[in-house]
Parts: C-alpha cells; sequence; structure tokens
C-alpha cells in the first residue's frame, strides 16, 4: 500500500532574492526505520541539541574576537597561541583568524604561517567527508568541517599578497596573485566587486616589471568598476610604455589635469597604504516555520557599523592627492553567500524531509512522548550555519600615493566619518628613495 503524502510550500527571502521552497512530506507511511533505530536516533538528536547549543563556535576562537575588537589584539593573538586542541570543524575559521590578527599586529612572517595553514586546508577540503555530509542531513551543517565562503577563500591570498608586499617579497606575492586569479576565474560574478584584490594583483605583476600583464589586470578592473578614473593614471603610465597610445589617450581623458600633471613628474617614490575600515559583516539566522514543526534556516550576511570612510593623508602637514580603490567586504560576502543559495535551499528541504518522515515513523509506532521529544530535538538542531571570518574590515582601501620629494617623510593619516573625523594616524618616519615604494598597512576599527 502506497504512502500518502502532503506538500508544504514556502518561500523566503534571501539577501534580496525569493526562494521557492517546496517539499513533499511522507504522511501515514509505512514505517521503513525500525523501533531500535527511532530510539537510538531520539538518544542521538537530543545529545546533539545539547552540544549545539552548548557552543556551536569554539569558546577561544569566540573570545579572541571580542579582544580583537576591544582594540586588544595583542591579548587576542596571545589568547589563540596557546590553544593546543581545538574542533577540526573550525580549523580553517581558526588560522584565518589568526592569520588577520597577526597581520594587524605587524608581525607579517607569523601571519603568512598562519594563511598558508588555512590555504593548504582549503586545497584538502576539496574531498569531501561522505559521512559527515550525510549525518548533516539529519542533523545540522555544523557538524562539518567549515570550508569557507569563495570570498573568504580569496581573502586568504590577498592578505598572503599584502604580508608578502609589506616584507618586500614581491615573487612570493605574484605566486599568491596567480592563486587568486584562479579563485576569481571560478567565481567571476559573485566576486566581481572585489576591485582591492584585483588591484593588488595587478600591483604584484607591476612589481616585477611584467607590464603587458599588470596592464591586463587594470585593464579587467577598469571594466569593472563603474568608472575606471581610480586606475586611470596607472593604465596611461603603463600603455604609453607598451605603445598602446590610442588606449593611453582615452585613459588621459579621465584623469584630472592637476593629476596629470604631477603624473608626468617623474617621483622619488611612492607610498602605497593597505587601509582596513570598520567591522565586517556576521552571518545570522533567517528561520520560517511551517506547519508540523518544520523548520527552515538560512544563513545571511548581516552588517555592523561603518563600512566606509574618508582617508585623507598629510606629509608635514600637507595634504597628498591619491587615489584608491575599494573593496566593500559586506557586499562581497554576500554575493558570495548568495552564489551557494540555490545548494542551500535544496539541502535544507532534503533535511526537513527526512526530518519529518523519521518523526512521523515514530508517531505512527504510536511512541506520543518520544515523537514529541524528536520533533523538539530536530526543531532545534534547525540552525543556519553562520560561522565565517569575523575579523575582517568592512571595506578594504588600496591607496597610492606619489611621492616626489625625496628624504625623510613624516605621513598622517586621518579617517574622517561624515563631519567628524574617526581617527588620525602618525606613521613611522620613512625615507623615500629614488624608484621605491613603501608599503604600509593600517586598520581601522569602529
Amino acid at each position: 500500500m502506497g504512502a500518502q503524502r502532503g506538500t508544504c510550500q514556502r518561500s523566503f527571502k534571501t539577501n534580496h532574492r525569493v526562494v521557492a521552497v517546496s517539499c513533499h512530506l511522507p504522511y501515514k507511511t509505512n514505517c521503513f526505520f525500525s523501533k531500535d533505530l527511532i530510539a537510538w536516533v531520539c538518544i542521538a538528536a537530543l545529545w546533539g541539541s545539547v552540544v549545539f547549543f552548548a557552543g556551536c563556535t569554539a569558546a577561544p576562537l569566540m573570545n579572541a574576537r571580542k579582544e580583537f575588537y576591544s582594540n586588544d589584539p595583542l591579548k587576542a593573538a596571545d589568547s589563540l597561541s596557546e590553544l593546543r586542541d581545538f574542533p577540526s570543524n573550525d580549523k580553517l575559521l581558526l588560522f584565518m583568524e589568526k592569520g588577520l590578527i597577526q597581520h594587524h599586529l605587524g608581525r607579517y612572517e607569523e601571519s603568512i604561517n598562519e594563511f598558508f595553514k588555512a590555504s593548504k586546508l582549503i586545497e584538502e577540503q576539496e574531498t569531501i567527508s561522505l559521512s559527515r555530509q550525510s549525518l548533516s542531513l539529519v542533523t545540522t551543517d555544523w557538524i562539518t568541517q567549515y570550508k569557507g565562503e569563495y570570498s573568504e577563500r580569496l581573502w586568504v591570498h590577498t592578505y598572503l599578497m599584502m604580508n608578502f608586499l609589506l616584507l618586500h617579497k614581491y615573487e612570493s606575492a605574484l605566486v599568491e596573485a596567480k592563486k587568486a586569479l584562479k579563485v576569481l576565474e571560478k567565481h567571476p560574478e559573485s566576486l566581481a566587486d572585489d576591485y582591492f584584490t584585483r588591484a593588488l594583483i595587478a600591483l604584484c605583476y607591476e612589481n616585477l616589471g611584467q607590464t603587458n600583464d599588470a596592464y591586463i589586470e587594470y585593464k579587467k578592473l577598469a571594466g569593472l568598476m563603474h568608472s575606471p578614473y581610480p586606475v586611470a593614471g596607472e593604465l596611461y603610465r603603463l600603455g604609453s610604455q607598451l605603445g598602446f597610445t590610442k588606449e593611453a589617450e582615452h585613459y588621459k581623458k579621465v584623469i584630472p589635469k592637476s593629476q596629470f600633471a604631477l603624473l608626468k613628474k617623474k617621483p622619488a617614490g611612492e607610498l602605497i597604504l593597505f587601509v582596513g575600515v570598520g567591522t565586517g559583516p556576521v552571518k545570522v539566522s533567517d528561520d520560517i516555520i511551517a506547519p508540523a514543526s518544520i523548520r527552515f534556516s538560512f544563513p545571511r550576511y548581516e552588517s555592523r557599523g561603518f563600512s566606509d570612510a574618508q582617508i585623507i593623508v598629510s606629509d608635514s602637514g600637507q595634504r597628498l592627492p591619491a587615489v584608491s580603490v575599494t573593496t566593500s567586504i559586506d557586499k562581497v560576502a554576500s554575493a558570495s553567500l548568495q552564489a551557494r543559495a540555490s545548494k542551500i535551499v535544496v539541502k535544507e528541504t532534503a533535511r526537513a524531509a527526512i526530518k519529518e518522515a523519521m518523526a512521523q515513523a515514530v508517531e505512527h509506532k504510536n511512541e506520543s512522548v518520544i515523537g514529541v521529544l524528536l520533533r523538539a530535538a530536530l526543531f532545534l538542531m534547525e540552525e543556519a550555519d553562520t560561522r565565517c571570518w569575523e575579523t575582517l574590515p568592512a571595506s578594504l582601501k588600496l591607496i597610492r600615493l606619489r611621492i616626489l620629494r625625496p628624504g625623510k617623510h613624516h605621513f598622517k593619516v586621518t579617517v574622517v566619518r561624515g563631519r567628524g573625523i574617526v581617527e588620525e594616524i602618525t606613521l613611522p618616519e620613512i625615507s623615500v628613495s629614488s624608484g621605491r615604494k613603501i608599503y604600509h598597512s593600517i586598520r581601522v576599527n569602529n
């Protein structure tokens, strides 16, 4: 005798997109679960709920994030360095958070080591654990290894590039630039707005005199942005060197006359700033409750605080002309998660159907108490996987300043939001010599 079936239909909106959910649930099904199996599932489900609510992400990691955003990155780094045992499911998060905190402290070699671990783990995770994936269909995605969003995987290489450039290891920076390009090529639509990383890639080619490749990357970037202005100077300069006269003249028209006059002068050196602004987004859970106590839970990114600010750089009190390329971490992270939306919906629907079948199987056996307990446990466990890289800034800026005068300089960075000054940072005394690029990285939190 065939099972009678019912249909549950709902729609939800995630990141500005409506997704329909339709799951076919077996009612009064001829039970294909044994009574012993049902009992063990009940026990496992209840135990899983307890473990889940005891702490989804390892407490030391959560504490380190709080210390970082309480302007105590040194304490955050120390607390994470003392860890001996850490849940394997969150290892990628640990490496990424440690890498960024060490970068913020100016410990670039230590940061490189952590991001290398993250990069290696991402490669290893391409081999999916089928047992964990199968179990997550009955419980929750929290039991699987966190693999990182497409954007987070890209930003591992972005920070490695920054670290190598800050250490003037240009060959190593270019290796990471090529890896970043592969990620961008694999996910072109969801990562299209990461202008900062693309500008960094072009800079890596430029540093090693690979002018044609640098020009190609700058040209790609110009085509992605609303205006080519932020990289028009590089395109004019490199295009002229390569003999692309017509294209160089095209980009010349975009450059203001005052800046073009400076561009024609030979600089003594160049100051390049990497600026992280604000507090990056976090994932939160959006829930939909359907009849028969069925819960659908979907992750989305939520912004925290301001995401952008004006960066003014002065030298001995005189404001310097600058061009900058900015990536909104909030925007790119959300687009990256949205690219996985259809896969999340399919898995959520399948999980809801399996859980409902299990609950109905128990009820069919007149195990009402166990059925109630099982439904409660399965309902509680249905929680969206909201793990993410939380120490990221809300935006990343690459700022280039051509320094005309050789010698010692005293730079000050002023961060302005609205009409107020958020922060003033005085850089260490910097000596500028002919043809030298000077790199510096700063972070401005809320």
